[in-house]
């Protein structure tokens, strides 16, 4: 039980970190560093997809599971502020060729980088849903039984 806990609770953790990277990135920019917050992001994107999958090994702890759920309430929020930052970088990187922190011809990663964090955030939208709609359903219809005598028999 602690183990699915502390999975869990560090999952929603770093999937928080990545949002709330993405939705500043555009009040930060590219300062002296350069584009490195960007390649981070790009880097860290796996990572944010991963957790994701770890927000839902408490289902079998159904109280946990139902409690755990409203850590997504804020995310929901940071989504479009997130999805808001990735639109320009979209437009001007992947489309338009031009690099995220210059108007130099964008690399490979420059391109790639806003479909690869819009991938991510999907798979963020889609597994909140699921978390919220696993934590409001019967055991039943999740197949997974209780082991052992149920009351009544």
């Amino acid at each position: 039980m602690l183990l699915r806990l502390g999975s869990c609770l560090v999952a929603w953790l770093i999937v928080y970190t990545h949002l709330i990277w993405l939705a500043t990135l555009a009040r930060v920019g590219c300062g002296t560093d350069g584009d490195q917050l960007w390649m981070l992001l790009l880097f860290f994107a796996p990572v944010a997809i991963g957790a994701t999958w770890l927000l839902r090994v408490t289902r079998p702890l159904e109280e946990l599971h139902a409690i755990l759920r409203w850590f997504g309430v804020p995310l929901m929020v940071l989504l479009p502020m997130a999805a808001f930052a990735i639109w320009p970088s979209f437009v001007s990187a992947t489309l338009g060729g031009r690099g995220v922190c210059n108007n130099a011809v964008a690399s490979v990663w420059q391109a790639g980088w806003a479909p690869v964090q819009t991938i991510t955030l999907a798979f963020v939208a889609v597994t909140i849903w699921r978390v919220w709609r696993d934590s409001m359903a019967p055991r039943s219809r999740l197949g997974e039984g209780r082991s052992g005598p149920t009351p009544g028999d």
